[in-house]
């Protein structure tokens, strides 16, 4: 962040830097998405054990789990490194010309956007547990049946 403080923005790049609302959610809609299609992927490849004490669904179980915890992660980091605003409030204020109304308007899209980067965060993990707990009911007699 430092790095894009030391270069020249000016007022109005800076206040249509912030990104909308929206970003996060596809962000974290399209996370979800991408790591559940990997999760019926990796249950697929987890072969079916023979014997009296099978092992296959605990694995499959483990990773439908190990996967949702990606998810958010990667959601996270790419809603919160890959696009963030090109500037903070503390630089955006200290910028010549710019006007209260400036400041006053910078300041509630950033913290809207930070806002539903939070919330789309944990949307996402939410989503994966549902699309996961929709489509182990759908294929109960499938691999991916194990998941719940």
């Amino acid at each position: 962040m430092m790095l894009l403080a030391a270069t020249k923005v000016t007022k109005e790049a800076a206040l249509n830097s912030v990104n909308s609302p929206m970003t996060p959610i596809i962000v974290g809609v399209v996370a979800a998405l991408v790591f559940i299609l990997l999760a019926v992927l990796v249950a697929n490849m987890i072969k079916f054990d023979p014997g009296a004490n099978p092992k296959d669904k605990q694995k499959r179980r483990l990773w439908f789990w190990i996967l949702g915890v990606l998810a958010t992660v990667v959601a996270f980091v790419l809603i919160y490194f890959a696009f963030p605003p090109i500037t903070s409030i503390e630089v955006f204020s200290d910028m010549r010309g710019v006007t209260k109304d400036d400041i006053q308007k910078f300041t509630v899209n950033y913290n809207k956007y930070m806002l539903w980067s939070g919330i789309s965060t944990a949307g996402t993990f939410v989503l994966y547990v549902l699309l996961g707990f929709i489509l182990s009911k759908l294929f109960k007699t499938k691999k991916i049946g194990n998941w719940f």
